[in-house]
């Protein structure tokens, strides 16, 4: 199931039902638009005062992003010499840094707990920073504060709330079931690969008429 859009409010009010440290990554996530993997292998010097400078590790694009000084406090407690999330698997550890999977089954859990039914993972709030960017600057807003190559990306992430919002009604109609929104959702994705084919076929179309 994909992780749905998550109101910031609700999504703090889970943090209340988690372990700290995962928590805390959830809010570093909310606040910065960072995706989980990325907040949870930053190294130590990777904060830098109140700025956390990163490499994304899907795209290998820098990032960097502003937290609160309480955020930064509560991270430099949490860190060891190395990792701002070490593993608190001591001696067991397969990574030396918390692994995603860990903050998504908390965050499962937390949800369980509160009754919070949607469908929340990790990246709900990457999606929720998201929306708050679309609102605040608009759609370029969201592709510049993603690290998006096109605005047909962003956009997926700046309407997500409005996405979510139809869920529950497009499984409960006939002509549409969730399972039909999946599919087109996966049709979409093809469309946004397909248009990112026929620019470079423009862009090389461009660079011959220009030769001399």
């Amino acid at each position: 199931m994909k992780a749905e859009y998550v109101n910031p409010a609700v999504l703090r009010y889970l943090l209340g039902y988690m372990q700290p440290d995962n928590a805390l990554s959830l809010e570093i996530s909310l606040q910065t638009g960072l995706r989980i993997d990325d907040v949870l292998s930053a190294h130590r010097d990777a904060l830098n005062g109140n700025t956390l400078r990163i490499v994304e590790k899907k795209t290998g694009k820098k990032a960097v992003k502003s937290i609160s000084a309480t955020a930064a406090k509560r991270l430099l407690l949490n860190a060891d010499s190395e990792y701002l999330f070490p593993s608190r698997k001591r001696g067991k550890r397969k990574t030396p840094h918390k692994t995603r999977q860990a903050v998504f089954i908390d965050l499962k859990k937390a949800a369980e707990r509160s009754g919070v039914e949607a469908h929340v993972s990790p990246h709900s709030a990457r999606k929720s920073y998201a929306v708050d960017v679309y609102h605040d600057g608009g759609l370029s807003a969201v592709k510049a504060a993603l690290n998006h190559d096109r605005e047909l990306t962003s956009m997926l992430y700046a309407y997500s709330d409005h996405l979510s919002e139809h869920h529950d009604e497009m499984k409960s109609t006939e002509f549409c079931t969730y399972e039909k929104f999946e599919i087109f959702e996966q049709m979409f994705a093809k469309i946004e690969l397909k248009l990112e084919e026929i620019s470079q076929k423009m862009e090389k179309i461009g660079n011959f008429l220009l030769l001399p």
